[in-house]
Formats: structure tokens, sequence, C-alpha cells
């Protein structure tokens, strides 16, 4: 999973906004789609070219709002036509990733793995204001590269949860050769499944909007005083508390903070 600052190969066609909201600064939507090979592929009712198992869309710059893309895959077999549908709503700003292809053919997260520049994740930390009393649990831990450093670098203890086998491996591995054991998990566990108001007072994520706030009535959840940063992308419409935009040889890379206060929201502090 990469920054909005992506070459898209196309434009998304289709548009259909569900809520407008003035002018304002117009951004563009990326949205990546993944299908099965062989199938047909629509955005909205309109057949796109499809070549290879992955292609990148963008959006003309948009205004602020709300916006809803149909996108189906039309996939052949024996028994006739199959047809595989996603809705997905998006804001100008964000990037998505929709995988159309069978559960056993797609990554065993929720996201393609792509690991944080370095420069990104001293950003984030930095952002949390970090001490060792804090314990950093970090949603889909990848590598491994933000617990580790989160331990190294300020001396707290941290937990990286990851379902791919070969994330965790990798994250042990790291945690080992950098000599914070002693500080660092790692567990194999779906983060959709964790318990958020007991054990970590910072949060780190690198998803998707969608997965952001599929997550938000668990992070609802975190004790008072307790931090979530996010690498990349929104929380649903939830202004942050902090916004930094980190260069990098990849592009710009966005990194917001929310205390457990802001998501909650008034009359529930």
């Amino acid at each position: 999973m990469r920054c909005t600052t992506m070459v898209a190969a196309a434009l998304l066609v289709g548009l259909v906004p569900t809520l407008a909201i003035g002018q304002g600064d117009r951004r563009t939507i990326t949205v990546e789609v993944y299908w099965p090979e062989g199938a047909r592929l629509l955005i909205e009712g309109r057949e796109v070219a499809s070549d290879g198992p992955m292609r990148r869309f963008v959006s003309p710059p948009l205004p602020p709002g709300q916006y809803t893309y149909t996108i189906q895959a039309i996939i052949p077999g024996p028994d006739g036509p199959k047809t595989v549908t996603e809705r997905v709503d998006v804001r100008p700003g964000d990037f998505e990733s929709i995988d159309l292809r069978e559960p056993g053919r797609r990554p065993i997260g929720d996201v393609e793995y792509e690991p944080t520049p370095q420069v990104v994740v001293d950003a984030a930390l930095r952002m949390a204001s970090l001490t060792a009393r804090d314990v950093v649990w970090d949603l889909g831990c990848g590598d491994g590269r933000i617990p580790v450093t989160a331990a190294k670098t300020y001396g707290c203890k941290a937990v990286g949860f990851d379902l791919d086998p070969e994330r965790v491996k990798d994250s042990r591995a790291r945690a080992q050769k950098n000599g914070v054991e002693r500080l660092v998990r790692i567990d194999r566990r779906d983060i959709f499944q964790l318990d958020l108001s007991q054990g970590p007072t910072v949060v780190t994520l690198y998803l998707l909007p969608r997965l952001n706030a599929r997550l938000l009535p668990q992070l609802r959840k975190l004790p008072s005083g307790a931090r979530v940063v996010s690498i990349a992308h929104r929380m649903a419409d939830i202004p942050p508390d902090q916004h930094i935009i980190i260069p990098t040889e990849l592009g710009e890379f966005d990194v917001y903070l929310w205390k457990a206060e802001t998501l909650r929201g008034p009359g529930r502090r």
C-alpha cells in the first residue's frame, strides 16, 4: 500500500457523488483494483480495459465530499459467468484498494504489504510524544519497524499484530536483531478482534480509509490520554488533532494524530 501520490494508469469513470460539500480545494481519488485472471472489469457499469491482475485508477480533481464507486468483476466459469461486486465510499485525497479475487488468492491480511519509509516511522512516533511509560500497539505491523523503533528509541513497550505468518516471523527477527526482545512482542492476531480498552496508550496504523473506519468503534474504547497515529489515511471524517506531511523518495506521506477523546466526540470524553 502506497501513499496517494502514485501515478494512476487511467481515469476513474462514472463518478457518483453521494454528498457534495461546496467546491473548496480539489483533490484526486485513487483506487487500486485487483481482479481474477480472464474476468471483465466494470466501474459504474462501464467496462474498462483489464490487462494484468491489477490496475490503478485516479479521478479528476474533485471538490470535498463523499463519493461512491460500484466496481464489478464478471468472472467466466463452467456454469456461466459470476459477478462479484464491491461498493466503495471515498473522499478526495483517498487511496483505496479493492480486491475482487477469490479469498484464497488474496493477501492474508486486508491489504497488500508495503513497508513504511523509516523517515515516516520516526516522524509518526515523534508526533505521538512517546515516553518510556507508553505502550505502543501497531495494528498490521508488517516487518515490525514501528514497534522496534518505538522500543529502541524511546525505551517503551510495544506490541505488533499481523495475520501473515511471514510478517510475524520478519518482525520477531527484527526485534531480535535490534536487541529489544524484552520490550517488543509480536502476535499473530486479527486486529479487528482486539480489545483496545486496556493495554495500549498509543496505537499506530498504516491501513486504508475503510479499514480505519471499521476500527473506529474499537479505537473509541481507548483510555483517556491515549493517542492514535495513522500513516497516510484519514479516520472517517474526524478532523485530526495534528497533521504533518513527510517528503520521501516515494512521494509525500500524510501523518495524522487523534487523541482518544477526539475520536469519542463531544459528550463521550
